[in-house]
């Protein structure tokens, strides 16, 4: 039902409720009115047979009469008799014209009057009709004035509901139309009332709409059109990427991602990443690394992780982390094929380090040292020092090959303690050792120098073999810098290289260093 039509039936059923409440008041209290005029006639009645009976004990029948003759003519009550035992002595009035039977009727409607003579009672019956005349008149005037008015203002309201629903419904409608997508619907405003305003409201809601709409349009072509542009930038990269969130759920992957994973690209799922990388073939040893890797790369994401995978593919994982306002922490996942260059590198440690002592061989002391001459920069120096064990034959001799091998390895580990991390050490071939000093000063040539042969000095296992085979390992340093003491790499290898032999010259567990503002002294041994 529309509001129209509800709006004029409550009016309809308000008049009529109203018209009933004031009609059913009215009623009870002109009945009320109507059964106290009864008892104002019986007052009467009861007054003039007081005054025709003058205290006799009996009444006269003509002046009884004339009584009620006058109370009749002026009353008009329904019958007048007077009963003995039960039997009517005497009748008057309509009640009894039609030889009709005396009905009961309410109390209030009949009176009772005792007459001086034993016995004898008079009735009076009043006409319900003639009693409550003015009521019922009342009741159908008021209800036939309620319903007229009533009917009028329904009538009134109807024609004035008909232009105000109209108003109204074409309000309704521009609104569904706006909500399914027509922007454009517009109010035709007439007139300067409530509604009128309303319609200018709800326009001004449409424009302000229809001006959002078409800047998310634009937006959302702005976006698209970065996206595509993001999209083709990702996919050339040779670089795997993928954005992550807070979940390890994996919301996007670029073109070389997905060839490293051997998946189909665009890929449209969102796996968890441990998902992902079991499913590309990650080796079952690589597990821990896996667990590390999602589980705290938000707090670790700085530290690379290479995984193996079958075919002996090796990929590296980096996190750059960001926050977003929206969804949270987020991280991308930037991932880089190191199959070839591990390769390379595994091949690269092959040739130039020592299997023995974990160290440089000659190959790799030759290309550090050459690089080291290549990338030197103006006014930088570095330092080189030759290095030959003392005693080393003797311990072969003795103790066998195996206890020489320790001692080798022994020796990697004190210069590794003795020098620094950007320091390069290397052995040369038997019991020859070489350091190359990066940003070397003379100085920091003596302090290494000193702390390799104290070293030797103080180490467990040479004391061991000291104190159990009588047999002493120490060693004889000699050490240059380029380019103060060198112009060239070979002038500076026989330098250092001829100065370690003096130093063996003179007495073994020592050094013997490039003259350098008289820095160069002879250790002595302890």
């Amino acid at each position: 039902m529309s509001f129209k039509w509800k709006w004029l039936l409550t009016t309809f059923v308000a008049q009529l409720f109203m018209g009933g409440l004031f009609a059913t008041i009215q009623y009870m209290h002109l009945s009320k009115v109507a059964l106290q005029d009864v008892d104002r006639y019986n007052f009467e009645l009861q007054q003039e047979l007081n005054r025709v009976q003058n205290g006799r004990h009996s009444y006269s029948q003509d002046a009884l009469s004339s009584v009620v003759r006058s109370f009749h003519s002026k009353h008009r009550p329904a019958g007048v008799w007077i009963e003995f035992q039960g039997k009517r002595l005497f009748e008057f009035g309509e009640l009894f014209q039609a030889g009709q039977q005396l009905t009961p009727v309410e109390p209030a409607l009949q009176g009772v009057f005792s007459l001086p003579t034993p016995g004898h009672v008079l009735w009076v019956r009043y006409d319900p009709d003639e009693i409550y005349r003015a009521r019922n008149d009342m009741v159908v005037f008021v209800l036939g004035v309620f319903a007229l008015s009533a009917v009028a203002c329904g009538l009134i309201l109807l024609s004035l509901s008909r232009a105000l629903s109209a108003r109204l419904e074409d309000l309704r409608i521009k609104a569904l139309e706006l909500q399914s997508g027509l922007i454009h619907s517009r109010i035709e405003i007439a007139g300067r009332d409530e509604i009128s305003d309303l319609g200018v409201a709800f326009n001004r809601m449409a424009q302000a709409i229809e001006e959002q709409m078409l800047a998310m349009e634009a937006s959302h072509a702005k976006s698209e059109a970065e996206r595509n542009r993001l999209d083709l930038l990702l996919s050339s990269l040779g670089s795997g990427v993928a954005y992550l969130d807070e979940g390890f759920n994996v919301l996007y992957l670029n073109k070389a991602l997905a060839h490293m994973l051997r998946l189909p690209f665009p890929y449209t799922d969102t796996p968890r990443l441990e998902s992902l990388l079991l499913k590309a073939g990650l080796e079952k040893d690589q597990a821990p690394l896996l667990n590390d890797l999602v589980t705290d790369y938000f707090g670790h994401h700085k530290v690379p992780i290479e995984l193996d995978f079958e075919e002996g593919r090796v990929l590296q994982f980096r996190f750059v982390i960001y926050s977003d306002q929206v969804q949270g922490p987020q991280a991308v996942l930037i991932v880089d094929d190191v199959s070839i260059q591990k390769n390379v590198e595994d091949l690269r440690q092959e040739v130039e380090r020592d299997p023995l002592t974990d160290v440089l061989n000659r190959r790799g002391f030759d290309l550090s040292l050459q690089s080291r001459v290549s990338r030197l920069l103006p006014g930088e120096t570095f330092g080189l020092l030759f290095l030959d064990l003392d005693g080393f034959k003797a311990v072969n001799d003795t103790l066998g090959h195996k206890a020489g091998d320790q001692v080798l390895k022994t020796t990697a580990l004190l210069l590794k303690g003795a020098t620094r991390n950007v320091d390069q050490i290397a052995r040369l071939g038997g019991d020859e050792f070489a350091v190359i000093v990066a940003r070397c000063s003379p100085q920091l040539l003596v302090n290494i120098s000193n702390r390799i042969i104290d070293s030797f000095a103080t180490d467990k296992h040479l004391n061991r073999i000291r104190q159990n085979h009588g047999l002493s390992v120490s060693c004889s340093i000699g050490g240059a810098l380029y380019p103060q003491h060198a112009d060239s790499v070979q002038s500076m290898l026989d330098l250092a290289d001829g100065l370690m032999y003096q130093a063996k010259k003179s007495g073994k567990n020592c050094h013997r260093l490039a003259q350098a503002q008289g820095l160069s002294q002879p250790v002595l041994s302890l």
